[in-house]
């Protein structure tokens, strides 16, 4: 099985470098990660003009997946390839949050997952290539189906700068119950509703049996 995960990693990097092509690795250098200094917010990927139009979210996100630079969602992917396979991603200092935080879900937008945070990156500095936070969706048993999505995390008290952090042209917003500016990118999952809208309907709600945030716990 563990191989067999490891074939499509394989695949899937393959098909990002092939998308992207040679420029995507001649601009690695200078758009695979975004320093957010404490006083500032990185700078937008790119420009939206007056003919580009925004999708609001129920919950009020605003969503510029469609203007975001595709090099950057290729750094992203690249990144964070050998984390579907969830030993790696361990490996690499991520833990899950299943008996601190559950399993997220919205019954009206769509399901989120469980999270596997990696806590020593949990400062006033984000990267797309390093996510705070890796999401994977669980099956109908409470099993780990796959990585579908980074989460970029500042703690609210880390973070003094005027203006919310931001990634790929994207501000982060402040989740309703945690001290946490945050932002979801859907990386490994096409979402619908867009790529940074925190619920995604085409995401299995949690299984039963599985503490839900909110729900079970705080």
């Amino acid at each position: 099985m563990r191989r067999h995960r490891r074939l499509i990693v394989l695949a899937l990097v393959a098909l990002v470098v092939v998308a992207c092509g040679p420029q995507a690795a001649e601009e690695e250098t200078s758009t695979t990660s975004t320093v957010a200094a404490p006083t500032t917010t990185s700078a937008p990927a790119t420009t939206t003009t007056e003919a580009e139009t925004e999708t609001t979210t129920d919950s009020g996100q605003h969503d510029m997946g469609d203007t975001v630079d595709p090099a950057e969602i290729a750094a992203a992917s690249l990144a964070t390839a050998a984390f579907q396979d969830v030993e790696m991603a361990e490996a690499a200092g991520y833990g899950s949050t299943m008996d601190a935080l559950g399993c997220f879900e919205s019954a009206e937008s769509g399901g989120m997952g469980l999270h596997y945070l990696n806590e020593s990156l949990m400062d006033d500095v984000v990267d797309i290539t390093t996510p705070e936070a890796l999401v994977y969706e669980l099956d109908a048993d409470g099993e780990i189906t796959g990585l579908v999505a980074h989460e970029y995390i500042v703690p609210v008290e880390a973070w003094t700068g005027t203006e919310p952090p931001s990634l790929f042209g994207m501000e982060f917003h402040q989740h309703p119950v945690l001290p946490l500016w945050v932002m979801h990118a859907w990386i490994w999952k096409d979402n619908p509703s867009g790529m940074f809208v925190d619920f995604n309907p085409k995401v299995r709600l949690c299984p039963e049996g599985v503490p839900v945030f909110g729900v079970d716990l705080p």
